[in-house]
């Protein structure tokens, strides 16, 4: 298999980085989800929960720097054109859809730094170093970042079932190529 896409299929990379996406997007989404419902009364229990949220935010930035290089190489590679079969509506909501989930992968994991550096809150990066924080102390941005990193983590989730249900759509009932030309071994149907 090529690293790069071709017309018909993506190649070694494009594949790699939507599964690496998609792991790391799935793992934050619950990871937060539990640390956000933890309690934080005992100075064990605080130390806990924020240590996850160090974890968080270490994997937050991993993302973005994945998405940075998703979206560069998805700008110098050919996009594989849809099957014939699929009608013009389902193009379109599919590049929306596609559009709306590589916008939030880039929103989630900024609105997320952003409002941890509004909320005077380091951003470590796996005990190696941390992000410089480029936003001075600001409670009411830091909740402002905060509210928009929750509508991302809400929207990315139905945007990823509608995805995900999509690509099971035209494997088991449409028996096109569209779920085999993103998965890790999968082959075109011809």
């Amino acid at each position: 298999m090529s690293a790069r896409n071709t017309e018909t299929t993506y190649g070694s990379v494009a594949r790699a980085l939507h599964w690496i996406m998609a792991i790391l997007i799935i793992g934050m989404w619950v990871l937060g989800l539990y640390m956000h419902e933890l309690p934080r009364e005992t100075p064990e229990q605080m130390q806990y929960k924020f240590g996850l949220y160090d974890i968080h935010k270490a994997f937050g930035m991993l993302a973005l720097l994945f998405i940075l290089f998703r979206m560069y190489w998805r700008m110098t590679n050919p996009i594989p054109v849809f099957p014939e079969s699929m009608q013009k509506w389902e193009k379109m909501l599919a590049h929306a859809v596609h559009g709306l989930l590589m916008l939030l992968m880039l929103l989630f994991p900024v609105s997320g730094y952003l409002g941890s550096a509004a909320g005077g809150h380091s951003v470590p990066f796996f005990g190696l170093f941390e992000f410089p924080l480029i936003l001075s102390k600001n409670e009411g941005l830091a909740e402002v970042f905060g509210e928009i990193h929750e509508i991302c983590a809400w929207t990315i989730f139905f945007a990823f079932i509608l995805h995900v249900v999509a690509a099971l759509y035209h494997h088991f009932v449409k028996k096109d190529d569209i779920l085999l030309r993103m998965s890790p071994h999968g082959q075109k149907s011809d």
